[in-house]
């Protein structure tokens, strides 16, 4: 008994030893040791500040434990101020490294088996506070750090670095050097370049940002605008040599190549832009016409000279501060459409940019007029705002034809509100950008969705077969292409040379119009400007097209749109229907009513057979009953 009492009291000893060893080893190894609160960043500090030593993951790869105090002090994520979030407490090393209620010491083993595992790691630690971007790589509106990972992108780590992470206003300066850690076969005067922010003059309007900084979430927008005319608007001639396209050597010119500056354009003309010693821009007096390759000199008074800053700035930059004459970046930018940007940059999830279609936004620069401030521009407008608010357009005889429709170029937005197309189809309006692209450079030079045919068929489908829709011009088609904005937008404006800017009234050709004011050279009308024979004046045009609507049944399609807003000014010109060739007419026939004489017959003779057939079946069947 005694023997077996002794045993059992073995057993119990052994027990509590056992348990006791338990405990002390879960009391030293830390494993349900958290800290409450966490250890402020001073004791991190203490063991990581001179920590030589590394963690070997088990790729192999080694995982320094170095954390500098000069590095955490520089940084935009120091605790001790230098970054702050309404609300929210100082950013600390307990933050991104498992956070405040997860921190334990010792430090558990990190589940990441490289450093490419451990950096896409933190990479999601910091989406925890900062919105996911990836620019230059990937667009990043849906995206995340994840995804990122998987594709084999980098990440926030692999750009922005760990503790060495710059403040926006630095990265342009400080991340070349990690770009090039992955572009090896490039240099850091390379990614310094392809991350410089679009230069300006000044601070610029409040609350502008620049359109870089959409590029960290909107890459695909950015990298397509940057191709389009607006992100091209102006360039500095000693940045881009190749932007000057005019021959300086052609003629004799008031200056030289020298003078410039500045060159505003690249498409229909280039106007130039000399900086004086105090520091004015001032337009210089030439015009290069790219068309025709030649230059024409503006004839000014002696010592008139035109203040770039005043007199034009408002559409060639964006963030354009009107008092101070400074803006934020040269060129038609994300925030000229969009509005200020800076809330939405540092916040996008609580603070939106005006994204909607709104005609406006295009008319504060394709009109003429005067601001309350008696600038030839609306200054104080911004999108969403009402125009006229800010503006005033100009209806006076020296930019508009008695129609009202725009004489010179820069007056698409007044000829498009003057149109009954505004209001669309099908309850669903038109806008600019129903034909236009804003995020890349489209087809042809006026940066269209689609080429000009394609697009009008898109709501004109019936139209689309010419020889029924203008049959009056059927030799005419197969002697060239016919678009139809050469009758329904016909060149009647002027930039560089003379009607190089197409009509946006979307108005029937009119020849009656030309007839009323005196010719066509007082008021030019779409048929006119391909007919010019003497012959074909237009009271002939104007008869050709009374005699087709006698004669043929033309596909017209009128009701496709309901009628747009009526505009107090300018006043919309009487339509007429679409004019022809009248010596063409002559060679097409009108056969519509032959088909249905066809098929009527051919019915009747098919009635007849049958008819035929069933009384022979009949007389067939009587005979063999006999």
């Amino acid at each position: 008994m005694a023997r077996q009492s002794f045993r059992s009291f073995k057993i119990i000893g052994w027990s509590l030893s056992l348990l006791v060893a338990l405990v002390f080893m879960g009391a030293t190894s830390g494993s349900i040791a958290y800290a409450d609160p966490p250890p402020s960043d001073g004791a991190c500090v203490g063991c990581h500040s001179d920590n030589q030593r590394t963690l070997t993951l088990s790729s192999g790869e080694e995982l320094p434990l170095l954390a500098l105090p000069e590095e955490l002090a520089a940084s935009p994520h120091n605790s001790g101020g230098s970054h702050s979030r309404s609300g929210e407490p100082p950013i600390s090393c307990t933050s991104c490294h498992l956070g405040p209620t997860r921190y334990r010491y010792p430090h558990p083993a990190t589940p990441a088996h490289s450093l490419d595992e451990y950096t896409a790691l933190a990479a999601e630690t910091c989406q925890e506070c900062h919105v996911y971007h990836n620019p230059l790589h990937r667009n990043a509106e849906d995206e995340t750090a994840a995804d990122a990972a998987e594709a084999d992108l980098p990440n926030c780590v692999d750009c922005h670095g760990s503790h060495t992470v710059s403040s926006k206003e630095q990265i342009a300066e400080t991340m070349p050097a990690n770009c090039v850690d992955c572009h090896r076969d490039q240099t850091n005067d390379w990614a310094a370049e392809l991350l410089a922010p679009r230069s300006g003059l000044g601070q610029g309007a409040s609350g502008y940002v620049g359109s870089r900084r959409c590029l960290g979430c909107h890459t695909d927008n950015y990298l397509g605008w940057a191709e389009t005319l607006h992100a091209k608007t102006i360039h500095n001639v000693n940045a881009t040599p190749e932007s000057v396209l005019a021959d300086f050597d052609q003629a004799e010119l008031p200056f030289g190549l020298a003078d410039v500056a500045y060159v505003i354009g690249e498409r229909w003309q280039q106007r130039f832009i000399t900086e004086t010693v105090e520091g004015d821009l001032l337009v210089l007096p030439g015009q290069w016409n790219i068309a025709t390759q030649e230059w024409v000199v503006d004839h000014r008074a002696e010592g008139e000279t035109v203040n770039w800053r005043t007199e034009c700035s408002f559409c060639h930059v964006t963030g354009l501060d009107s008092a101070a004459w400074e803006f934020q970046e040269f060129g038609i930018g994300c925030e000229d459409c969009h509005g200020p940007g800076e809330a939405h940059a540092d916040n996008p999830k609580e603070s939106a940019v005006f994204s909607q279609p709104d005609d406006q936004v295009c008319g504060a620069c394709h009109s003429r007029g005067v601001s309350p401030q008696g600038h030839p521009f609306p200054a104080s407008y911004q999108p969403g705002d009402t125009l006229t608010d800010h503006f005033t357009f100009t209806v006076d005889d020296s930019t508009r034809w008695p129609d009202g429709s725009a004489k010179i170029h820069n007056q698409q937005y007044t000829d498009w509100i003057a149109s009954d197309k505004m209001g669309g189809a099908n309850d669903q309006p038109l806008s600019c950008m129903t034909c236009h692209t804003a995020h890349n450079a489209g087809q042809g030079p006026s940066q269209t969705v689609l080429p000009t045919n394609e697009l009008c068929s898109g709501c004109h489908a019936e139209k689309t077969t010419l020889a029924r829709h203008i049959p009056y011009h059927q030799l005419a088609i197969t002697k060239r292409d016919f678009a139809c904005n050469d009758c329904h937008m016909p060149l009647m404006a002027t930039s560089a040379v003379a009607y190089d800017i197409h009509n946006h009234t979307f108005q029937q050709p009119n020849p009656q119009g030309s007839i009323e004011h005196g010719g066509v050279e007082f008021m030019p009308n779409a048929c006119n400007q391909c007919h010019k024979d003497r012959a074909e004046t237009p009271e002939w045009a104007l008869e050709t097209i009374n005699w087709a609507l006698e004669n043929y049944s033309i596909v017209r399609t009128e009701y496709i749109f309901e009628p747009g807003p009526t505009p107090e000014s300018p006043p919309v010109p009487t339509p007429l229907p679409s004019a022809g060739e009248r010596h063409e007419v002559k060679a097409y026939v009108d056969y519509a009513y032959v088909r249905p004489i066809f098929f009527a017959g051919l019915g009747v003779v098919g009635l007849v057979l049958l008819l035929f057939a069933a009384r022979w079946f009949w007389s067939r069947r009587a005979s063999d009953a006999r």
